[in-house]
């Protein structure tokens, strides 16, 4: 019977009775129903592109093979979801002659899902400690942590089975190196399936969604560590002794013929690593991918998609909360792989395929000189004593880059001009927007003490695997503080996603930047509190995360905001006349009051901004009032 007021799908969702057979809901997993919309509105309309012949679809298993992978035997219109992911995982398995391994990661993703790691080696035990006492390479590729960019996934489907079951050379590539693959980062974002997921991606039909069960971009997370994901991938970067970490993903990019791309972290923190991949594994991946008919760029993004003239961006030298320079700041060389969206997903795969095949050879082949190139890295960042954290443009560079040809026209739409693609090759002269410069350096601690009643801050360092002391009663050290002045709320680090409505914050958190300025305390740290020693392997990462203005600091992710707010403020009937009294009995603060009256115009204007002055000049005040609480001994 239907109650009284309610609308009818809610009546029936309450009462467990059947829907009218013309009422429908979006379901799992997409919840999009896509009747609701024109046609138009549901059709992809893609730039033409440039012609190519690859001759890597020589990599393609042939039809009828018992271990062809979803993508190709659907001429790779589909990709697998993550149940078919790893069923399809289960059958190399058990082909592999013991080569592979599955075992399941510490946490689980948000919405509860166990997130998956295949260990690729010919030894028997395949224990961290096992690859570790190796002397082989143990190189590190995850996929998925964008699950609609999967080249990464299917292109490794491919490789892993060419390895364990296929002819030399590569059959042999696991006597020189261990391997080690997250298929699915993001897997409750690759459960959000549906064929709507990436607008501007040529394939596969149906994808998951950027974003993981909490709405986070996972490749946002590497300092703060909010998701379980993210905190695995660490879990991986703390058990193995790691020489190599590549990330996969599909760019956005604007209209050039360039299929696929890599980066590293150019002169960041591991300069020689970067070194070694320049003149060392270049050269071959670009030779072996250009001579299958792709081609191949550092991977960048334009300055103004609207004008190719200005050039663009390469991804060097930035935050380590991107997945390659996290890689970069604890001294494992890293690559971000991009494969151009624009081109046919049989083509990003096939890149994909090729690049990481390349470098798998390449570092089996050297891995003695790529061995000596960390160590120069790791023994240079333990002695550095001045630690650079962010870097600005250099000198102006240009280089010659290829687009699409393109026009202008005035848009009905926007009421601006609009640019226009074609696939005719046009070359440029443009300028390289390179972070080379170093910019914000600071001098390295010898400790800093982190109060016990900051636990999550704490549980998030440790889970980064810094090494740390814990306090077993309430310590007095002398510590250098910081009071926070200029605090402002900060944006994030992609103003072309800025959210339309304007709302502050940014991957759930409230940003925040100010300037640092210190003094001296001798500071009772109660039992509980952590002691960390900055001479050690991630002594760097330590002090990127704790400096307060750095912006991937735990002070810049907001997890201190509490900190700026004053408890205790005056009434204006007590403290004007004390601020009265204090005038009258010291000259010289009643000549910085007088002062500070002609310099600053507002503040003159404002009546509460010069009674809290007097205020901020009593024992009244609170001394912790924006007072960063992690000390730091020098």
């Amino acid at each position: 019977m239907r109650s009284q007021g309610f609308h009818p799908l809610l009546a029936a969702l309450l009462l467990g009775t059947s829907l009218p057979a013309h009422a429908t809901l979006p379901q799992a997993p997409g919840y999009i129903d896509d009747s609701a919309y024109p046609a138009a509105a549901r059709q992809r309309i893609l730039p033409p592109m440039f012609e190519q012949k690859l001759a890597s679809t020589r990599y393609l298993a042939k039809a009828g093979d018992p271990l062809i992978t979803l993508a190709e035997s659907s001429g790779f219109t589909q990709t697998s979801d993550y149940h078919q992911t790893r069923e399809y995982l289960q059958k190399l398995v058990d082909a592999s002659a013991g080569k592979l391994q599955l075992s399941e990661l510490p946490e689980k993703s948000a919405t509860g899902e166990p997130m998956l790691l295949v260990t690729a080696s010919t030894l028997a035990d395949k224990s961290p400690a096992a690859l570790n006492q190796s002397g082989r390479p143990t190189l590190f590729v995850e996929a998925e942590i964008h699950p609609g960019e999967a080249n990464g996934k299917d292109a490794m489907f491919m490789l892993l089975r060419d390895m364990v079951t296929g002819a030399k050379p590569l059959a042999g590539l696991l006597e020189k190196v261990n391997i080690l693959f997250i298929p699915t980062v993001n897997v409750d974002g690759d459960l959000r399936r549906s064929a709507y997921g990436r607008i501007n991606q040529n394939g596969p039909a149906v994808t998951g969604w950027r974003v993981n069960g909490q709405n986070l971009n996972l490749n946002r997370d590497f300092t703060k560590l909010d998701s379980a994901e993210i905190r695995n991938v660490a879990w991986v970067f703390n058990q193995y002794d790691l020489s190599f970490f590549a990330d996969t993903h599909s760019t956005d990019g604007a209209m050039y013929p360039y299929d696929s791309s890599y980066c590293h972290n150019g002169n960041g923190w591991s300069p020689a690593s970067s070194e070694w991949m320049d003149k060392v594994m270049r050269g071959p991946v670009y030779k072996e991918l250009e001579g299958d008919g792709h081609v191949v760029h550092e991977c960048i993004s334009l300055n103004d998609n609207q004008d190719p003239a200005k050039g663009y961006y390469p991804y060097r030298t930035d935050l380590a909360r991107f997945s390659n320079q996290y890689g970069d700041i604890r001294n494992v060389p890293s690559v971000l792989i991009e494969q151009h969206a624009l081109h046919p997903y049989e083509t990003q795969v096939l890149g994909n395929y090729v690049m990481l095949k390349a470098m798998f050879q390449v570092i089996g082949d050297n891995a003695e000189s790529l061995k000596a190139a960390i160590a120069k890295d790791r023994e240079r960042l333990l002695a550095e004593k001045e630690v650079t954290l962010t870097w600005k443009p250099g000198k102006d560079q240009h280089t010659p880059f290829i687009v699409g040809d393109y026009r202008y026209e005035q848009s009905p739409i926007t009421g601006a001009k609009t640019i226009v693609w074609s696939n005719k090759p046009k070359q440029l002269e443009v300028p390289i927007s390179d972070n080379s410069v170093p910019d914000l350096v600071v001098k390295r601690p010898k400790q800093y003490v982190v109060p016990v009643q900051w636990g999550e801050v704490i549980a998030r360092l440790k889970a980064h695997g810094i090494q740390m002391k814990t306090l077993d009663q309430p310590t007095p050290i002398e510590v250098t503080l910081y009071r926070m002045d200029g605090i402002k709320l900060a944006g994030g680090f992609e103003p072309d996603r800025a959210a339309a409505n304007e709302i502050p914050g940014y991957e759930g958190h409230l940003l925040v930047s100010g300037s640092a300025k210190p003094f001296q305390r001798l500071q009772t740290f109660p039992a509980g509190s952590v002691v960390i020693d900055t001479d050690q392997p991630l002594g760097v990462l330590a002090v990127n995360l704790l400096t307060a203005e750095s912006p991937d600091s735990f002070w810049s992710w907001g997890f201190f905001n509490s900190t700026l707010v004053v408890a205790e403020e005056p009434e204006e009937y007590v403290m004007e006349p004390m601020a009265r009294k204090m005038l009258a009995e010291d000259p010289k603060l009643k000549a910085e009051f007088e002062q500070k009256l002609k310099s600053d115009k507002a503040f003159a204007k404002n009546p509460q901004a010069r009674l809290q002055w007097f205020y901020e000049r009593t024992p009244f005040h609170d001394v912790n009032a924006y007072v960063y609480p992690v000390g730091a001994v020098f």
